[in-house]
């Protein structure tokens, strides 16, 4: 931390709480309001999620807010490949090296949520499931945590979904790769994943035994045949219709995300 501190603005500075360090130029009534928030979401998220959230690691966890959206992607530049498009995002887990998580200058009504969606993600950072469950589980938790609710089921969003799920886009859905995409598929693919864990997690034991059992090779899908004796498939049938939206892992490719170790989780923009 000190280190990167060294290229950092001088307004930059080092804030320490029990279990964690923050690096940031704001202001200490922010730091101290921020740090509070970071300390009663830890123990709230392992209250919350028993038997699937860790807090076993190497330390504290590590938080970096940056001024300006220009610092945030210039240090996310070097964990990203060099060629590709991707989504813009609000805030982001590495999950690289010393797991962190980074997110540009935020009012702290918009900073809250965006901490509690990449601890949720830290604290599941031991477990090697598909991006969707983890997504799911993170986006549930910050409204869980702050009442901020970004995405609603109503009529229109089922319309959307609809409009836009076909059985390749469900297949990178399945793979992680539509959450990383540059269109609606970004949203659509966190509204998704929301829906699929409040549907799982209704029988929470049951659910505790999905989490620890599904893998990102195949979505979670042999866990969810042997758990809840039945395909993934039958997640989407109540917003997508009756079809075959099962994973299918001999589809995605070697690029896809879930064949790879995940390196980042996001907080989308909304």
């Amino acid at each position: 931390m000190s280190k990167l501190k060294e290229k950092l603005p001088e307004a930059y500075l080092i804030h320490e709480s029990n279990n964690f360090i923050l690096l940031t130029s704001e202001k200490n009534t922010y730091v101290s309001s921020f740090l509070k928030f970071l300390e009663k979401s830890l123990k709230e998220i392992l209250n919350i999620l028993p038997g699937i959230a860790s807090d076993d690691g190497y330390g504290k966890y590590i938080v970096l807010i940056f001024d300006d959206i220009d610092e945030y992607y210039s240090y996310m530049s070097y964990y990203y490949p060099d060629e590709g498009e991707f989504g813009l995002s609000a805030g982001v887990y590495l999950n690289k090296g010393y797991g962190h998580f980074a997110f540009p200058h935020q009012d702290l009504m918009y900073a809250e949520p965006i901490a509690a969606h990449e601890l949720t993600h830290a604290l599941l950072a031991n477990l090697p499931i598909p991006l969707w469950l983890n997504e799911g589980l993170a986006v549930n938790i910050e409204d869980h945590l702050t009442g901020f609710k970004p995405f609603r089921m109503d009529k229109e969003m089922a319309t959307r979904h609809q409009a836009f799920w076909g059985k390749n886009e469900v297949q990178e859905f399945w793979s992680g790769d539509s959450f990383s995409r540059i269109d609606e598929g970004q949203e659509l693919s966190y509204h998704l994943a929301q829906f699929a864990v409040q549907y799982l997690a209704q029988d929470y034991d049951v659910f505790a035994k999905f989490v620890n059992s599904a893998h990102h090779s195949d979505a979670g899908e042999s866990a969810a045949k042997e758990l809840y004796d039945g395909s993934l498939s039958s997640l989407l049938f109540n917003i997508l219709g009756e079809n075959d939206w099962s994973p299918k892992p001999e589809s995605w490719g070697d690029n896809a995300l879930n064949t790879r170790p995940n390196e980042y989780f996001m907080s989308q923009i909304t």
